[in-house]
């Protein structure tokens, strides 16, 4: 069976996260996917962390290499009026243009859905930003670190005592690109069957918000303002991460819930019963809410003297919700996703044989593939011109010569 997107193309503009990951879906089911680029304007994550000794450069970021394996790239100069006509050119050619800058940039080059759509009438874009393209803050050219304290994130994020940590991480950057690939999916499926383009608009801030489900519907119905409770929860206790033995000088957690009163006898059980748990005022939630602290800590002074693993295994195996805390690392080694296949073995120019990830989803017939390592910036400047436009050597040579192809 052919690889679902075969034959679709995808012209991307942006940088970061939020664009890239999106588009990865399409990559990874064989959708040809172009990045454009230049050295003057390079996607920030190759230069994350550059130093003048980082090998190969611009080419040598591991960040930008594990988000756009199976990716092509463009070098085009948009400072430059010619590079911007051959980007026009692209855009009009491929089957659809995603792009996560702010807004007003795209426009800038004449590059923006209401310049190209009327060339296009069945153009499909995306255009994926903090705020959106409308509305007051529109403008505002954050992070998904702003995007985290603005979708409410941070504010239920560390303890009640303390000022809000926020998430680890970027992660309305990590939520919106799910919706963005959903969203250009789904409006290329309705071009192909209405004939009909359509310029989708994402807000990061607004995807993270849709997440919140639970803080949003809680103030709504009774007026409350939900806020952070570290690891602790409104329905259940103990609910959390407690310290497990140390190993080989790596510290070792694992997250518990106790849903109701019957997973509490299932824990005192496992316990063996000991007398502090079997008082009769902690067999309700309401009693375990009451002294939650120090049922935390008895807890913690039985987990502290067993693996994780063994600590998890045991709860599994009474029916409680438990799962050591896993680092990297230990991701790297682990059955399940070994068995899923969820990182995959690239080879790149630079960085030579480096592990990237695929998506989460498994189609039973269409198996996600990692074909080819992240692009060198530019390394598919010709072809690209020459295969998707036409281009012949003599213009591409001109093009070269004026420096817009950098």
């Amino acid at each position: 069976m052919s690889a679902l997107f075969a034959g679709t193309t995808i012209l991307e503009f942006g940088g970061g996260a939020a664009g890239p990951i999106a588009t990865r879906y399409f990559a990874d089911h064989g959708a040809t996917v172009i990045r454009v680029e230049s050295r003057r304007r390079p996607d920030f994550l190759r230069i994350l962390r550059l130093t003048p000794t980082t090998p190969g450069g611009l080419d040598g970021s591991a960040h930008f290499a594990v988000l756009n394996v199976n990716k092509l790239s463009v070098a085009l100069d948009l400072s430059r009026p010619e590079g911007v006509a051959v980007a026009r050119r692209l855009a009009l050619a491929a089957d659809a243009v995603a792009e996560n800058f702010a807004p007003g940039a795209m426009a800038r080059w004449g590059l923006d859905y209401g310049s190209l759509v009327r060339d296009r009438p069945d153009l499909v874009m995306i255009s994926t930003c903090l705020n959106g393209q409308t509305g007051p803050h529109r403008h505002y050219p954050g992070f998904g670190g702003q995007g985290s304290a603005l979708a409410g994130f941070n504010h239920l994020t560390g303890w009640p005592d303390r000022e809000p940590v926020g998430p680890f991480g970027t992660i309305t950057d990590s939520l919106s690109p799910r919706y963005a690939a959903l969203l250009l999916g789904a409006a290329l499926l309705h071009r192909r069957r209405t004939g009909e383009g359509q310029h989708i608009d994402l807000s990061q801030v607004e995807a993270g918000i849709v997440c919140l489900a639970e803080s949003i519907l809680t103030y709504t119905a009774n007026g409350e303002i939900l806020t952070r409770m570290g690891n602790r929860s409104r329905h259940a206790a103990p609910h959390g991460v407690f310290r497990c033995a140390d190993e080989a000088g790596r510290d070792r957690w694992v997250a518990v819930a106790v849903h109701d009163d019957e997973d509490w006898q299932r824990l005192v059980d496992v316990l063996g019963r000991p007398a502090w748990a079997v008082e009769p005022a902690l067999a309700t939630a309401a009693g375990r809410q009451e002294r939650v602290g120090e049922v935390e800590a008895r807890l913690e002074e039985w987990t502290r003297t067993e693996t994780a693993a063994h600590v998890a295994s045991r709860l599994q195996g009474a029916g409680i919700d438990a799962a050591p805390v896993e680092d990297f690392g230990d991701l790297h080694d682990d059955p399940q996703l070994a068995h899923r296949r969820h990182f995959r073995t690239v080879e790149h120019g630079v960085l030579g044989s480096h592990p990237a990830e695929t998506h989460a989803i498994r189609f039973s017939a269409m198996e996600p593939q990692l074909d080819a390592p992240a692009p060198r910036l530019g390394e598919h400047t010709e072809y690209v011109l020459r295969e998707l436009l036409g281009m012949g050597a003599e213009e591409i040579d001109r093009l070269r010569a004026a420096a817009v192809l950098e």
